[in-house]
């Protein structure tokens, strides 16, 4: 592999590196705008109570 060849390797090299940087920022800003806009919709709702459920007895009888 002469000089031009490995110029070629390392633009590629390069681009393939930008790009996965550049969908790594994407996914962080979609998790944090997830997060963000979870956290909104939780202090504008009440908060859910759940009703009592029937308790169960849990003893097996051999």
């Amino acid at each position: 592999m002469g000089e031009s060849g490995v110029q070629e390797y390392m633009r590629w090299m390069m681009i393939v590196f930008l790009a996965s940087f550049a969908a790594l920022l994407f996914a962080a800003a979609g998790v944090a705008r997830h997060i963000w806009l979870q956290r909104a919709r939780s202090r504008r709702e009440p908060p859910r109570v759940f009703e009592p459920t029937e308790e169960r007895d849990l003893e097996f009888k051999l």
